[in-house]
């Protein structure tokens, strides 16, 4: 119980005497159950006797956790933590807890208010093209539009149309602020007014990496196959004051980049036409959809054209996804390098969470070489953009992931 150790004496509210609460355990007057040095202590002082004081706690003196334990059937384990996003708390609750659901949701909410306003379970697996989870509210307001701050910035979304995750945060700063801020700059000192990168989000969500690069001073083409996505992306952007430094878009992840690239990269590809500044030099790739962006990467093989990348670099793909444990680090480059079609420079495998006990998310940077860039032999399953969506379709049967 959260009580105070020392409070006034009841019988004299406005006196000079206070209590000094012992445990509960301690309840002989005569102190002949209290710990010896103590109790020495209290034989000296005589202006110290002992009193039996009653204290009445209700409801609000409890934690959620010791409520629920009280609550809950002996042996059931106590839904101790939730993640945060904005005034809604986002539980997963095992099957056993189910039952008792809406018992949980109220003392979660009763406790954490008026910080949180919302309970949300989620229910099942994430089986949908755009990463969207289902959810049931256990508790508070239906509304799950909401906002959330990370490093500075803002960023608006609606909780049950588009994907978000307050675990990446940690990743979100340590990718910015490695790779896209100069000299390491921290992402809370404010948005740079001279950009410099440039940065290639293909699946950009509502804009964590987006909007966090733009305000480094990144110059970013953003994109999301999700609308709802784009929306709140475009949202972000201005209330970040990132606006014209961002350009959203909302297509087909190859597409996206077909897109940017221009020139061979969208000849012969029905419903996909070049960027008017095309080829765009873009120095950054990220690819943050882990349980498919490892099979986009063949997008990059052949795509780009030797004559307008002559003088410019090749840029870093930073591609996001999930690894057992008993794969190793190789074993990750040697799986990209499938979908690549090709040699990857300069690997660099980071962890970035558990996600499960034998599933694991993690970062893979490498520089795009030269020899997959150009290669004159591309792959026949980027031959159109029909093919893309279909394998869309045949994502959504594969996002089924336990994050």
């Amino acid at each position: 119980p959260r009580l105070k150790c020392v409070v006034n004496d009841p019988e004299n509210i406005t006196g000079p005497n206070r209590l000094v609460l012992l445990s509960e355990k301690f309840l002989d007057p005569s102190g002949a159950d209290l710990p010896e040095p103590l109790r020495k202590k209290l034989e000296e002082e005589s202006a110290l006797p002992l009193v039996l004081h009653n204290v009445h706690l209700d409801y609000s003196y409890f934690t959620a956790e010791y409520v629920l334990k009280e609550l809950l059937p002996a042996g059931m384990e106590v839904p101790g933590s939730f993640e945060t996003i904005g005034h809604i708390a986002h539980l997963n609750l095992r099957d056993e807890v189910l039952p008792y659901k809406a018992l949980v949701g109220r003392v979660i909410l009763d406790k954490n208010s008026p910080r949180i306003q919302t309970v949300l379970n989620k229910v099942g697996t994430i089986e949908n093209t755009f990463r969207v989870p289902e959810f049931e509210v256990l508790a508070g307001r239906a509304s799950l539009e909401t906002e959330v701050r990370q490093h500075g910035a803002i960023f608006k979304l609606d909780f049950g149309l588009v994907y978000w995750n307050s675990r990446l945060e940690k990743e979100h700063e340590r990718l910015v602020t490695k790779y896209l801020t100069p000299t390491g700059t921290p992402l809370e000192s404010g948005v740079s007014s001279t950009p410099s990168l440039v940065v290639c989000d293909m699946m950009a969500g509502i804009g964590p990496f987006a909007i966090s690069a733009a305000r480094a001073g990144c110059r970013v083409y953003a994109n999301d196959l999700n609308p709802n996505s784009t929306k709140y992306l475009a949202i972000n952007a201005k209330a970040n004051k990132v606006a014209s430094q961002v350009d959203v878009f909302t297509m087909d992840a190859r597409g996206f980049v077909r897109h940017l690239l221009g020139g061979k990269a969208t000849s012969g590809v029905e419903g996909v036409i070049s960027h008017p500044n095309a080829p765009v030099m873009f120095s950054h790739v990220v690819m943050n959809l882990p349980a498919t962006a490892v099979e986009f990467l063949d997008v990059f093989k052949g795509m780009f054209c030797s004559s307008a990348w002559s003088e410019a670099t090749l840029p870093v793909i930073h591609c996001y996804l999930f690894a057992r444990t008993a794969e190793t680090s190789e074993d990750i480059v040697k799986r990209a390098e499938g979908h690549l079609g090709g040699r990857i420079g300069e690997p660099e495998v980071h962890l970035v969470r558990d996600v499960a006990p034998n599933k694991h998310m993690y970062c893979l940077s490498f520089k795009l070489l030269p020899e997959v860039a150009f290669a004159t032999s591309m792959n026949n399953k980027n031959s159109s953009l029909k093919e893309d969506h279909s394998e869309n379709a045949s994502d959504a049967k594969r996002l089924k992931t336990s994050e």
